[in-house]
């Protein structure tokens, strides 16, 4: 490269001047920028050495490649909450008790006052007071943590006088649990109910058909009830918990724990003790309440109930 001096003004400047060698043009389309074979409605400009084109992006390709492609007008949301590009956003305002989740893209429901006994409802958000334009679907009896589902129980059994299965049968995959301590299954009210319904029909194994059939109106996409497993049921083996969901249950309007044939009610779980024995709650409108495994399989009383639950 050379250097000239140009007088301007009233100095000088040095500025590089440029050998024939350097000033090779290219007549190459592609190495120019001139890729496409045509542009939409002819927003381009076409290669001046061939048919090639260099095209214009539209206002909503501009906008989608700045990541504002929602429409916000999904569930629970209430409009953009950012500046729109082309009528579209990059994110989206919630319904109150909602919030953004950005990995997926939706408003998902708050779980904070999601409490044990507190009233939750099908667009999964929880109050403590009955709200009557909601669709009610049961009390929450465990709470989520960032590990763990939480877990809702209708607020009346949805069956009575109805036996557990099959007398003398251990069905196979279901863990035997033989004591009171061990009722540690919380999570496995579901997996219990699907090896029980997979193992035989509803004449064979009643209590965990009823549960799995039971789909009320206002049940999320995607979820499903089941016979609640011994560990969940234990954890309203306590007089805390017990009392939080027997006050949600009567805000609900619902069926207390205990109030369903002589002032006592025995509640069915998935939990398997041994071939003759399944794991039942019990309570009554004295106050009292335990697990025990002293019913067959193949009893059944008029207080003997079905509670479905649903994972949230």
């Amino acid at each position: 490269m050379k250097f000239q001096y140009l007088l301007i003004g009233t100095g000088l400047s040095l500025i590089p001047t440029l050998t024939s060698a350097q000033c090779v043009a290219t007549q190459d389309c592609a190495t120019l920028g001139y890729t496409e074979t045509s542009c939409s409605g002819g927003s381009g400009v076409k290669c001046p050495f061939g048919n090639k084109w260099a095209c214009f992006k539209s206002e909503s390709e501009i906008c989608n490649d700045l990541g504002f492609t929602l429409s916000c007008t999904g569930t629970n949301q209430t409009g953009g909450g950012s500046k729109a590009c082309n009528g579209k956003y990059n994110i989206c305002k919630c319904a109150a008790n909602f919030t953004w989740n950005t990995d997926t893209k939706s408003c998902e429901a708050n779980t904070a006052n999601c409490v044990t006994g507190a009233l939750y409802y099908s667009d999964g958000t929880c109050s403590n007071d009955y709200i009557s334009n909601k669709k009610l679907l049961g009390i929450v009896i465990y709470e989520k943590s960032a590990s763990q589902n939480g877990w809702v129980m209708t607020h009346k059994p949805i069956a009575t006088y109805i036996i557990w299965g099959e007398d003398r049968v251990d069905i196979p995959g279901l863990t035997n649990i033989t004591s009171e301590s061990s009722l540690t299954d919380i999570q496995a009210s579901c997996t219990n109910t699907d090896i029980i319904t997979a193992y035989g029909n509803s004449s064979k194994y009643p209590a965990a058909w009823a549960a799995k059939n039971y789909s009320p109106s206002g049940t999320p996409s995607g979820k499903s009830w089941c016979l609640p497993s011994g560990g969940l049921l234990n954890n309203l083996n306590n007089s805390v918990n017990f009392d939080k969901v027997n006050a949600g249950i009567t805000i609900a309007g619902g069926t207390i724990l205990g109030n369903v044939s002589g002032g006592s009610e025995t509640v069915w779980s998935s939990s398997e003790s041994d071939d003759y024995y399944a794991w039942l709650f019990f309570a009554n409108t004295r106050g009292s309440f335990h697990m025990y495994r002293g019913n067959d399989k193949h009893n059944y009383y008029s207080d003997v109930s079905v509670r479905p639950v649903m994972a949230f």
